[in-house]
């Protein structure tokens, strides 16, 4: 069995389908959310674009991502001439279900492709605006775009129902959150490959006490947040068990600073498999509360 699992769970993690089920079940989360039943086809767009969307990164950073992760790049290389074909299917597949759902919709979805292609491949009309060509080779930045563009997630189901309910505005800063403390984290692992390229993070910049520090503190203010939302009936008593979450990162962070830690696992499956439970823990917290 350990023979037929094995090659299944490095397409899931290595391949990148692991971060695009993590869409779909935010996306799933953002709709029961609003009380309406998650459609086959969100859940599938939210897996297209977000496969999508990595696949650009990961075909156009193929040669710096083997500093931080040989092992993916290896296993990535036999399928590179590939990549942008997968790219303009995931995307061309995920416009036309959008087209077929509602123009808003459709229009809005550009946002997410612009985004990554500022962030991957960049432009040379950024400079003269923020001083880089690529969004991520500025301090914070890359961290704001990426957690920025999760965000959008609750924002865009609420298109798709055309309905811009209050609590997703609410959902769309704790998505920002907790993908901050994931970005922060994965910028300690590239921390070598990002010097050597030199791209400034707050770990090549100010080091990993701090890194590790800011995402502590970024946990706190996200629980907060999150119990100041229940006790105020703004968020529904079920989202108490997204209180889960934090904890869940402070516990990989706690393993990360052991000797010889597996940052690779560390990144690539435990912090990156937190959002393919959002939507199964808020259901059960949905039953349950």
């Amino acid at each position: 069995m350990k023979g037929l699992l094995f090659p299944i769970y490095r397409e899931i993690v290595l391949g990148g389908h692991l971060l695009a089920l993590g869409t779909a079940s935010i996306a799933y989360t953002s709709a029961i959310l609003m009380d309406h039943s998650p459609t086959l086809d969100l859940l599938f767009m939210a897996y297209l674009f977000s496969y999508g969307a990595y696949t650009i990164n990961r075909s156009v950073e193929i040669d710096q991502d083997a500093l931080a992760n040989p092992t993916r790049t290896k296993y990535l290389q036999r399928r590179r001439r590939y990549l942008p074909g997968l790219v303009v299917t995931c995307f061309g597949l995920g416009y036309a279900l959008a087209a077929l759902r509602n123009l808003t919709f459709f229009t809005a979805l550009l946002v997410p492709l612009l985004l990554s292609l500022m962030y991957s491949v960049g432009s040379k009309k950024l400079k003269p605006i923020i001083g880089v060509k690529k969004l991520k080779e500025r301090l914070f930045v890359k961290n704001i775009v990426i957690s920025f563009g999760w965000s959008l997630i609750p924002i865009l189901v609420g298109l798709y129902y055309q309905e811009i309910a209050p609590i997703l505005l609410l959902f769309a800063p704790y998505v920002f959150l907790r993908l901050m403390v994931n970005t922060i984290f994965f910028d300690v692992r590239d921390k070598y490959g990002d010097s050597k390229f030199g791209i400034r993070t707050l770990p090549t910049v100010y080091g990993l006490r701090v890194s590790f520090a800011v995402m502590t503190a970024v946990d706190i203010l996200l629980a907060a947040y999150t119990i100041a939302l229940i006790a105020l009936n703004m968020m529904p008593m079920y989202m108490a068990f997204a209180l889960f979450l934090p904890a869940y990162s402070a516990l990989y962070r706690w393993l990360a600073s052991k000797p010889n830690a597996g940052m690779n696992t560390l990144c690539d499956t435990v912090a990156d498999g937190e959002y393919v439970i959002w939507g199964p823990l808020m259901h059960l917290g949905r039953i349950i509360l």
